[in-house]
């Protein structure tokens, strides 16, 4: 999935084969090093990596061979593709764990003989013990032949990774045995034979990463349930013929018919026909949507009851489906600020625990302890110090909170806008369109001189504007029968309202202070400002050759929920500031209805900013809510820019989060949706950092010292220890698919 932006390129690839954070740095390690390379983010929780490159430099192909040079391989992100890569690695993974269970569990019998009443006899045959156990241990090495084929290259190249601390510590309680075995082959005395402890090592890490990975699959859910709304086929007119085709050949213009409950294969805008669609996987909306001709329809959403004809506008990965999805993976494939603790902590903890592991073994020998209680100390160190739990931490709950926010119609583009959303303290938002339906009618107009002639003047100049204003004084002139005179030289005025000649008089639509500059004094019109203004109407005011011919006021109906999203926003530790371009009264009577109290009305487009700079001095952490182009330098500047769906492309591109509906309450939902996953993540961590902290001293001995416990069977209960902290994390994790945020309940 690639996008370009200012001679940069992004893209992002499904990796196969890590198994633990490490082998994430190891790739992020490998591509940063490439010539050609800005960037690269790995997730471990749902392994995507997300790459900036030059494409002047290097390009995908490259990009894959660097991957797979450093002992991984990529999966095509196409929905079929990575849904068989899915189904015969969890098959792969089901035969090597049947095998090694299969085999374990008569060798941990017959290890331990002298524990089971009937097989005394063994316990005197050294020998034949040894090589039955030894035959039998070998199906379970090679059912964990992973851990040996990615563990041991990496440790050669100075990246060890999990797979490394597995390898290292089955081969050394492995080739003890062996050792041993060959001592009793040569008739002399031996004791240690810890084929067991490799077996059990190897068996107990194979289920909790066949768990752990069932468990990412099921964190992943809204990527892959997205790829799944994807129709195999689509019904194309061709020729006059319906014929269905797969959904690969269909092609820009094509037209298409889409039957009653079919999934829609494409964007496009229906030519004839009539139904409804829910449009869910877009909006989280579950109510459909009424579609006729002319309406735009996208891919994967469900079309009702009716059928009708569409032409398809955009196709494949031109689909809005497909950029939600690029969008989310993205993200998942980034980094948050705080995922930098671990990432710090797991570059360094491999080494150390080979180098602690190692000075545990030397400093018991040392004390006078037997090779073999040194050995299982050895063993058990490499074996529970394992980072998954800490390399988990940050990207399964990242993942699982973008999904969580996807489902819900929140876009957040990168996982460090997901942890900025947690700490805004101040949201930043305009009256039309957000607070307001954004559909204004006209409500007043009055003219101490001719009132039609007032409409006629203001709808003539406002045709040649697309402002939703403009809109509702031509409609409004259209339903009254006004006939509405052309007009030339049409300019908008920055802020203030717009200007035209008609009939040969020059036009002036504005604000009280437009008036003014123009020398046009609108004072006996102020009583009708005042009483537009106290119901909280827009007004403006028009004249004609300087001289005013009268005041239009226009209403905007408030949002019924849009009190509700103000008093989460405060609810959540933030303070809620209206900044719009109407006149004091109307805003400050909108505030008082959605309960705002700090208002900055009469805004031009580039106080937004301002006033977001002078919150940051302060140490605010800011949100801006905006959908049109004059509130890209806001979006841009503040710490978190929220961009409604039906904004403009500049806005969406300088927010962080791109909400699919226009539901203020979204705005709210996306601040508790970042504290609900960095909260997530802070436990998780903390969980991770326990369990190294309390796991490695007892792994050491550190109890034994204390004659409490028996360091025999230590190896396999690190093993058992070590893929339980992981699986710990990751369910703690999946909690977050139970959260629902309160600003968006039913009830609200």
């Amino acid at each position: 999935m690639v996008s370009s932006a200012e001679g940069r390129e992004r893209t992002t690839f499904r990796i196969a084969g890590m198994s633990c954070s490490a082998c994430a740095g190891i790739i992020e390690k490998s591509l940063r090093s490439a010539d050609g390379v800005y960037d690269a983010a790995v997730n471990f929780g749902n392994s995507v990596a997300a790459i900036s490159f030059d494409p002047s430099k290097t390009d995908r192909d490259r990009l894959i061979k660097i991957i797979e040079k450093a002992g991984y391989s990529t999966i095509e992100d196409d929905p079929e593709t990575i849904a068989k890569a899915e189904a015969e690695e969890s098959r792969r993974m089901e035969r090597d764990l049947a095998v090694a269970v299969l085999f374990t569990v008569p060798l941990f019998i017959l290890a331990m003989a002298d524990m089971f009443v009937g097989i005394p006899w063994l316990s005197d045959e050294r020998l034949l013990l040894a090589t039955i156990e030894l035959l039998i241990c070998i199906p379970v090495i090679y059912a964990g032949r992973r851990f040996y084929i990615r563990g041991f290259p990496a440790l050669l190249a100075g990246t060890p990774s999990m797979d490394s601390l597995v390898a290292l510590g089955t081969s050394a309680s492995f080739l003890y045995a062996l050792w041993n075995t060959a001592l009793l082959l040569l008739g002399q005395p031996a004791d240690g034979l810890t084929y067991e402890s490799a077996a059990m090592i190897i068996t107990l890490v194979s289920v909790g990463k066949y768990l752990e990975t069932r468990s990412k699959i099921k964190t992943d859910s809204a990527v892959r349930g997205l790829m799944d709304l994807q129709p195999e086929t689509a019904t194309v007119i061709r020729g006059g013929v319906e014929i269905e085709v797969p959904i690969s050949e269909v092609l820009k213009g094509d037209k298409l018919s889409v039957k009653p409950g079919d999934r829609i294969p494409a964007d496009g805008k229906i030519t004839s026909g009539t139904s409804t669609v829910n449009e869910s996987m877009l909006t989280g909306e579950s109510m459909p949507f009424p579609k006729s001709e002319g309406d735009d329809v996208f891919a994967g959403t469900v079309n009702g009851t009716g059928g009708f004809l569409m032409e398809a506008f955009g196709t494949g990965k031109d689909t809005v489906l497909y950029q939600i999805i690029s969008m989310i993976e993205t993200a998942q494939g980034t980094k948050a600020p705080v995922a930098r603790i671990a990432d710090r902590v797991a570059g360094v903890f491999v080494p150390a625990v080979i180098v602690i592991a190692a000075a545990a073994c030397a400093a018991w020998l040392l004390s006078g302890k037997s090779l073999e209680f040194s050995l299982t100390v050895l063993i058990s160190v490499l074996v529970i110090s394992c980072p998954c739990a800490l390399g988990l931490a940050t990207p399964m709950a990242i993942t699982v909170g973008t999904g969580m926010a996807a489902d819900r119609g929140i876009l957040f583009k990168n996982a460090s806008a997901l942890e900025r959303a947690a700490d805004i303290d101040a949201v930043i938002i305009d009256k039309t369109g957000t607070i307001t339906m954004g559909s204004p009618e006209v409500t007043g107009a009055e003219s101490r001189k001719d009132r039609d002639r007032l409409v006629a003047l203001a709808a003539s100049v406002e045709s040649g504007s697309e402002h939703p204003v403009a809109s509702a004084v031509v409609s409004y002139a259209k339903r009254k029968g006004i006939t509405v005179p052309d007009h030339s030289g049409f300019s908008s005025v920055t802020g203030g309202g717009a200007r035209g000649t008609v009939d040969g008089k020059e036009v002036v639509i504005g604000s009280r202070k437009l008036m003014a500059e123009i020398g046009c004094d609108v004072s006996e019109y102020d009583e009708d400002a005042e009483s537009f203004a106290s119901r909280a109407m827009t007004f403006f005011y028009v004249s004609e050759d300087s001289e005013p011919m009268g005041i239009i006021a226009v209403s905007d109906p408030v949002r019924p929920e849009s009190r509700f999203a103000v008093s989460r926003i405060k609810a959540n530790g933030a303070e809620v500031i209206m900044v719009t371009g109407d006149n004091k009264a109307t805003a400050d009577a909108v505030a008082r209805e959605v309960g705002i109290e700090r208002v900055i009305s009469g805004a031009a487009p580039g106080d937004k900013l301002e006033v977001v700079k002078e919150l940051q001095t302060e140490g605010r952490y800011v949100a801006v809510a905006g959908d049109g182009i004059n509130d890209a330098p806001a979006l841009a500047q503040s710490d978190l820019g929220l961009a409604v769906r039906n904004g403009t492309d500049i806005a969406m591109d300088s927010a962080d989060v791109v909400m699919m509906t226009d539901d203020i309450r979204s705005i709210p939902a996306s601040i508790e949706l970042g504290k609900a996953t960095m909260r997530n993540v802070k436990q998780n961590l903390f969980l991770a950092f326990v369990y190294n902290v309390v796991a490695i001293p007892v792994a050491a001995g550190a109890l034994h010292l204390f004659g409490i416990g028996e360091m025999t069977m230590m190896p396999m209960i690190s093993a058992a220890a070590m893929s339980a902290s992981s699986l710990l994390v990751v369910t703690n994790a999946m909690r977050l698919r139970g959260h629902a945020p309160e600003s968006l309940s039913p009830a609200s």
